[in-house]
């Protein structure tokens, strides 16, 4: 009884401090949201007037989310074989790899949107990649695109999906696959009745953290999509430092929060907590 009481003091105390940050640097902010969204300029409820008489708000909002479902998708297509290759290989050149897969976070995600800005511009290398082999007469705007989005913030995020991916993977069992191998299964069947269910957890955890990066992304679709392709991160930017309007800035981002909280909410609906955290393999 005695070290049971020891030891939940102990988990307590150890839990303080992370408790702490997150009241001090989540739940006071967002306390402080909620009191500007709903008392702000112009009387009570004035944001999300706004929010609902809008058709701009609509129109960036659904945009937003297409983006965010888009790009979620594409990095899953892309990263679910290279996690696959990367969970297959020794230990050691497992580590390798996931090394060369970190090295982006080395830089600075402004950097490495400003250098797509060099490859897709008039005179970059990918239009003058495309004159050199004859395959374009003139440069081809691919700047300020939809295009150009979703290539930065894929870029970006894939790292991400790959990493999630592989963390479930390696702790399968690979004998259930030789079993269903050995039982008379063709590869594509063994793949897809056995290691892809059981890869399902990784994909919804890889799935919730894509769409809500996703859902905040504000550097790569300013520099790369600009005015014309803005997300709410944008929206709630231009409201807070152009029209100085924080009620409706901070009513986006209730919003926002709340889309985040749905997709959670789906995600962990489609794969109960049992099977997300692996303790139902």
């Amino acid at each position: 009884m005695t070290v049971t009481l020891r030891t939940r003091w102990i988990g307590f105390g150890l839990a303080l401090p992370l408790v702490l940050l997150f009241a001090i640097f989540f739940v006071v902010p967002f306390l402080e949201i909620m009191r500007v969204s709903f008392a702000g300029r112009g009387g009570a409820m004035t944001g999300l007037d706004w929010l609902q008489t809008s058709p701009v708000f609509a129109v960036v909002f659904l945009k937003t989310l297409k983006l965010s479902v888009t790009v979620t998708a594409w990095c899953l297509v892309l990263g679910y074989p290279a996690a696959c290759f990367i969970a297959m290989q020794p230990e050691r050149r497992r580590g390798v790899l996931l090394a060369l897969i970190l090295l982006p976070f080395w830089t600075s995600v402004l950097v490495r949107t400003y250098t797509w800005s060099i490859v897709l511009g008039r005179e970059g290398i990918l239009n003058a990649s495309l004159i050199w082999l004859g395959l374009a007469d003139g440069p081809t705007r691919f700047m300020f695109t939809p295009l150009a989005v979703h290539l930065g913030m894929v870029q970006i995020l894939l790292p991400v999906a790959i990493l999630t991916l592989v963390s479930v993977m390696t702790e399968l069992d690979p004998s259930l696959v030789r079993a269903a191998r050995v039982l008379g299964a063709a590869p594509a069947r063994a793949f897809w009745h056995v290691f892809l269910p059981m890869t399902r957890p990784g994909i919804v955890a890889a799935a919730m953290l894509l769409f809500i990066l996703s859902l905040g992304f504000y550097i790569t679709p300013a520099l790369l999509g600009g005015p014309r392709h803005r997300t709410i991160a944008n929206l709630i930017d231009v409201q807070v430092n152009q029209n100085n309007d924080w009620t409706t800035a901070s009513a986006m981002a209730l919003v926002l929060l709340a889309t985040t909280a749905a997709a959670v909410a789906l995600l962990r609906w489609l794969v109960p907590d049992r099977n997300l955290y692996g303790s139902g393999r």
